[in-house]
């Protein structure tokens, strides 16, 4: 039974942390309060919530919450911290003191808690001992981040301007060093499809860096993934754009986005700020093809398709949005063209095999239709839509075998 309970409360942690990463804190106390309720002296549970409650600025609930581990471990370096921290933030700066003090006592290497309380004597007017504290964690660091922004704002808050300012650029720098190896780590998790774990890596590359607009994208795109609204991922692609405006991969997700959603207009607007300054953008070049597919303007949708085919005549991708513009003209004959142009480049690319099935069954080919559905399902047995077009046209093969028998009958 206790297995039981414990197997369950690390289920409420584990979700609850998943709703972290994605910015949805109250659903993550929700899955911690659930936890708790069956182990209410699960010390992991009770600091994940506090921290939690502490990004919302609950800050009165955070501090019970680290009360309950200290009555549990009154030794706890987590807790003492980050109800400092929590004290910090209500500017009760003696109680964070306190906090701070105690958890150096029990381990007085323990940087975040000397960094912090050199931040509490530098609001209290004593920069000097400030930045003691802030060079000893330097003196076992140097590239500590948050020790060398603390360090830049008590210099310049002794207007030692010059030095303050050299301070900030190597906090600036070991960030965005920090920031991109996180990045990456994430960008390996998402090649490997581990979406949940990939976006706690973005989450703490912004931590680390809110101006990391590689990270800001991937946060996008797994929100994308995950099925979340409009909303919540343009949050992360918007700030991408404030940051940089030329941010092409931020500007074509968008887009992206919005034409899936039904926005097409809008969609092409996000297409046209990156063609502005990067007109042979051959990835903004067919998504507004694609787009003016959608809204059935299919005159535009050619001559953008057929732009990016001047500057790169073998783009596999532009080349089937060409035939999907001219299939869905009516013009199958011509959509084949560029269909055959795309199976010369990749042999294998069912998207251009199932399109060239699908244009020889409207030119009433069903023996060569039947051919290319075939060949799909070699590769992708499974792909239904193979699979039911492939029925449709055995049943057209068997009325076209039919007639000369019947019309023979008829005769008799």
């Amino acid at each position: 039974m206790l297995l039981k309970k414990s197997k369950n409360a690390w289920h409420f942690l584990n979700q609850g942390l998943i709703a972290v990463h994605y910015n949805e804190f109250k659903k993550a106390i929700s899955y911690f309060d659930k936890g708790i309720l069956l182990e209410p002296e699960n010390i992991v549970l009770q600091l994940h919530k506090g921290m939690t409650l502490h990004k919302i600025k609950n800050f009165q609930n955070a501090i019970i919450c680290y009360d309950n581990i200290l009555l549990i471990d009154p030794k706890n370096l987590d807790a003492l911290y980050n109800k400092g921290i929590t004290f910090q933030s209500m500017d009760q700066l003696n109680n964070a003191i306190d906090c701070f003090k105690k958890s150096l006592i029990i381990d007085s290497t323990f940087s975040n808690s000397l960094i912090s309380l050199g931040m509490c004597f530098s609001k209290l007017g004593n920069h000097e001992k400030a930045l003691a504290l802030t060079d000893d964690v330097l003196c076992n660091n140097p590239n500590n981040a948050e020790a060398l922004y603390n360090k830049s704002l008590i210099l310049g808050r002794l207007n030692r301007n010059s030095e303050s300012l050299l301070f900030l650029n190597q906090a600036l720098d070991e960030d965005s060093y920090q920031s991109n190896i996180l990045f990456e780590k994430g960008q390996k998790l998402t090649k490997e499809k581990k979406h949940e774990d990939a976006i706690r890596y973005y989450t703490r590359a912004l931590e680390m860096d809110k101006k990391n607009t590689k990270a800001l994208v991937a946060k996008g795109w797994t929100l994308d993934f995950a099925g979340f609204s409009n909303k919540d991922i343009f949050i992360f692609y918007d700030k991408a754009i404030e940051i940089d405006p030329k941010c092409t991969d931020a500007l074509l997700n968008k887009g992206m986005v919005l034409d899936k959603t039904g926005l097409y207009k809008k969609a092409i607007d996000c297409f046209d700020k990156i063609l502005e300054y990067d007109p042979e953008n051959i990835r903004a070049l067919y998504s507004k093809g694609v787009a003016y597919i959608s809204l059935k303007n299919f005159g535009k949708a050619k001559a953008y398709c057929e732009f990016a085919l001047d500057v790169e005549p073998n783009n596999v991708t532009t080349l089937c949005t060409m035939v999907w513009c001219l299939e869905h003209s009516k013009k199958y004959g011509e959509a084949l063209v560029y269909c055959d142009r795309a199976l010369k480049i990749e042999p294998n690319y069912v998207y251009a095999m199932s399109y060239k099935a699908k244009l020889l069954l409207l030119l009433k080919d069903y023996e060569g239709s039947l051919h290319w559905y075939d060949k799909v399902l070699e590769i992708e047995p499974n792909d239904q839509r193979a699979i039911f077009h492939r029925y449709k046209v055995v049943v057209e093969l068997d009325k076209k075998n039919k007639e000369p028998f019947l019309k023979k009958f008829m005769k008799l």
